[in-house]
């Protein structure tokens, strides 16, 4: 049997261009686990004023350019030239806790409108209020607070499966089959997402 492991961050601009990919996998009805990484915390929590802004935007329209994934004049403008925007992931690590055990599909789902209220409407990391109201379109009630520690707990797992595999980033597909693990490289699936379906096959 084929299953697959897919760790991510919901800020990270790479797996936002790898999303469509993701979705067409889970669509082809793989059986697939997904962890949030929470890879901008910390000392990885970069302040956008700091420089960091310039050089996103500039991978940014590299992904942008790859996989077709929209980058809004609205989120250049409100979070990469922002003098207080800081890049740190931790509400949505916790909403994807929140939401993990309704499987794949819900959590993909989760990250799908979270990533569209950055990269699309500019919404702000720190938006606490956004991210609850997105959980409840989605049927979840329960406040962030709930899901910090679920959430570190699976990004020490995600961190440790990284490392087993000599990878520190994300995002990252690993395919278990007969015993094996195998890393995806994703970046051949950005242009024609639909083809990753073939892997479960």
């Amino acid at each position: 049997m084929t299953r697959f492991t897919y760790i991510y961050d919901t800020y990270c601009g790479w797996c936002y261009g790898a999303a469509p990919a993701i979705r067409a996998l889970i669509e082809s009805g793989a059986d697939i686990t997904v962890q949030h990484r929470h890879l901008f915390q910390g000392a990885n929590a970069h302040r956008m004023a700091h420089g960091f802004g310039v050089s996103a935007q500039r991978f940014d329209k590299r992904i942008a350019a790859l996989s077709g994934q929209e980058f809004s004049d609205t989120y250049v403008r409100e979070i990469l030239q922002s003098p207080t925007e800081v890049l740190d992931s931790g509400l949505t690590a916790a909403a994807a806790a929140l939401i993990h055990d309704q499987g794949a599909v819900a959590e993909m789902e989760l990250s799908r409108a979270l990533q569209r209220a950055r990269f699309v409407q500019g919404r702000s990391a720190a938006d606490a209020g956004h991210v609850e109201s997105i959980l409840r379109d989605l049927g979840v009630t329960a406040p962030l607070s709930h899901g910090v520690s679920r959430a570190a707990e699976t990004s020490a797992a995600a961190a440790q499966t990284l490392r087993q595999a000599g990878l520190h980033g994300v995002p990252a597909l690993f395919r278990h089959q007969a015993g094996r693990t195998e890393t995806i490289d994703l970046s051949t699936y950005y242009q024609s997402p639909t083809r990753v379906a073939a892997l479960a096959a």
